[in-house]
């Protein structure tokens, strides 16, 4: 692999690049089964031939130097071209060359000869086609000039227009066009189109470093100067695509008006062509197209059709783009749209209107939903009436103060929390838990003072906490943990239509259970992966011990919607919180031992920064249930 000062790239030889390049996608086939022939290397020709070539219509014959792909080989196929002639980079093919693909091709239909107004191109194309006559060959050759840049240039470049020959010609040849139809089209569209381009900087050449240039407007395929350098400000990084395209399209609209296509041509819009020069990025040909659509002087010619944006006729890997402008009939609609066996070619598309749409953010509702709804507001009107007198309790919706209390007592120590988990933090990470915490814990206790939340009614009550956690909390804790309360409330709904009389305490486990495997599912951590999971999980088996143990007691008629749920909860005995505390410790000061992480930025971190430092999540876990421990214990007392 060579090296350049500007990097490396992905080459063996230089000498060997267009060759081997060439051999690499000849090996693909077409969509429709077809495939091209390479001429023997031996030969010291670079020939690339359609294999399925019957000779029985007009052969289209391109090419030119290599460093334009997928220009020219990569547009041979079925309504295309029939043969491309590839030179060295950026140097005309022969003369020899030429001639022995007009020879391989050529049956009594004739060929055209499809040339960008390069000197070396139309002198080497042009005596091949000469010779070929001599031997009694049928030859035409259009030479396309599209270039814009210089309006009083006598020899204007071929650019990318040329493609848009091989489109129409290829289309009128497949459909059995005659040779002096086919010439005669292509000549109106050679001199028709219109193409100017802009770039950054130049394309490097393979093992060599890469020239330093002015970002211009104007210069040509081969990183011939332009017409002139940009002033694009400071920043050497970016820079405003706004201006560069504005500056792009004016002088190209400046010099598709002097060319006098009205009479040969009657328009009906135009055709826009958006070509990366073979260094841009799928984002940036994306802005490109949306700045092109949107400019005012594009607009008023009527873009009827784009194609593109797409690497087509580059120039090694050079930093910029170019637009072609074609004004449309109906025959040159009709050509550019049918079909043709490249890939390479990107079709044409129509331009429609920006379509937008509001996206819902409200879940679908049911008659239950909005009867819930109205029992919500009331209460909360309650709630907040009976604030302004003053009174303590906050239980406007369907409330209990217990289970108030050990929410309060759970968001306050994630509070005061907030330091020592972000010191615990910095060791493996950014430093940032105990302060995400903090931010979910505020978010909850405001919808508490809010009366947003159903302290009587647990699957309300973890649907809201989702939502807190999902807007307030941020961070990809605050996703997770509001995935596992809302995946839970899910499952807790379900168990109220479906079984309504189950204990309450498996109903909490099989509810949280399925809350922390959604968790898991889309977070991808397991136990035993330096995570809060590593205190979750001991802590929902040790629930699931406590329903187990206290079996025989049951609340019959329990319904899900009760006020008086958690008081239920706390006499049948079924949750043991001094239980799921102690295995949340255990959990959480288990971690300081793992000296691998496999999950979060604990897996980036070396062992030795692990070792002796709990995992700031699993802490935060472990003090939560610690908190609900301890206010359990003091509403039992």
């Amino acid at each position: 692999m060579s090296s350049s000062e500007s990097g490396r790239q992905f080459i063996n030889q230089p000498r060997q690049v267009v060759g081997e390049a060439l051999e690499g996608c000849a090996r693909l086939r077409h969509p429709d089964g077809s495939g091209v022939r390479l001429s023997d290397p031996a030969s010291g020709m670079r020939l690339v031939v359609r294999d399925d070539w019957a000779r029985d219509q007009v052969a289209l014959i391109s090419g030119g130097g290599s460093g334009h792909e997928p220009a020219h080989a990569g547009f041979v196929g079925a309504g295309m071209l029939t043969a491309a002639v590839c030179g060295e980079l950026f140097a005309s093919p022969t003369v020899d060359a030429v001639l022995a693909a007009i020879r391989e091709v050529t049956g009594e239909a004739g060929a055209l000869l499809i040339v960008k107004n390069y000197t070396g191109d139309r002198l080497n194309f042009g005596l091949a086609a000469e010779r070929a006559r001599q031997e009694g060959f049928k030859v035409e050759m259009v030479i396309v000039a599209d270039d814009v840049a210089l309006p009083d240039n006598p020899q204007p470049r071929g650019l990318a227009g040329t493609l848009l020959v091989h489109k129409v010609t290829g289309a009128l040849a497949a459909r059995g066009a005659g040779l002096k139809e086919i010439t005669a089209v292509a000549r109106r569209v050679a001199d028709s189109c219109s193409t100017l381009g802009v770039a950054f900087n130049v394309g490097r050449h393979p093992g060599k470093p890469r020239e330093q240039r002015a970002p211009e407007l104007g210069l040509g395929i081969h990183g011939e100067p332009g017409a002139m350098a940009l002033e694009l400000g400071s920043d050497s990084d970016t820079h405003g695509v706004h201006a560069v395209m504005d500056t792009v399209v004016t002088a190209l609209v400046q010099g598709h008006s002097r060319k006098d296509v009205g009479g040969d041509l009657p328009a009906s819009g135009h055709l826009l062509l958006i070509n990366d020069l073979g260094g841009c990025s799928a984002l940036e040909r994306s802005l490109l197209l949306e700045e092109a659509l949107t400019h005012p002087s594009l607009q008023a010619l009527g873009i009827h059709a784009v194609v593109g944006p797409q690497p087509l006729m580059t120039s090694l890997d050079m930093h910029g783009f170019s637009l072609t402008l074609l004004p449309l009939d109906s025959l040159l609609e009709e050509a550019l749209s049918a079909s043709c066996a490249p890939v390479a070619w990107p079709g044409v598309q129509p331009v429609t209107p920006l379509a937008h749409f509001s996206p819902s953010q409200d879940a679908v509702r049911t008659a239950s939903d909005e009867a819930s709804d109205a029992r919500r507001a009331q209460a909360k009107a309650d709630c907040q009436e009976r604030a302004a007198r003053g009174v303590k309790s906050r239980a406007g919706l369907p409330g209990d103060p217990q289970v108030e209390q050990r929410l309060r007592a759970a968001l306050e120590i994630l509070l005061a929390s907030e330091a020592d988990l972000d010191r615990l933090d910095a060791i493996s990470g950014d430093g940032d838990t105990g302060s995400t915490f903090a931010n979910g814990a505020r978010a909850v206790i405001e919808a508490l003072e809010d009366c947003e939340l159903a302290c009587g009614d647990s699957g309300e009550l973890m649907t809201t906490i989702g939502k807190q956690l999902a807007h307030g909390m941020g961070g990809s804790s605050g996703v997770l943990l509001s995935t596992l309360f809302t995946a839970a409330a899910t499952r807790w709904k379900e168990q109220s239509d479906a079984n309504g009389q189950a204990p309450l305490g498996q109903r909490w486990h099989d509810a949280l259970s399925h809350g922390v495997a959604r968790m898991q599912h889309y977070g991808g951590a397991s136990r035993g992966d330096r995570s809060l999971l590593d205190a979750l999980l001991p802590a929902l088996e040790a629930l699931q011990a406590s329903v187990q143990s206290e079996k025989q007691v049951s609340v019959q008629g329990y319904q899900s919607a009760s006020p008086a749920e958690s008081r239920q909860e706390i006499r049948a005995g079924r949750v043991d919180w001094a239980a799921m505390a102690r295995a949340a410790r255990q959990g959480a000061d288990a971690t300081a031992e793992m000296t691998k992480a496999r999950a979060g930025r604990s897996a980036y971190v070396p062992s030795a920064h692990l070792v002796g430092n709990s995992d700031p999540g699993a802490e935060a876990v472990a003090r939560v249930f610690e908190a609900l421990a301890d206010a359990a214990e003091e509403a039992a007392g």
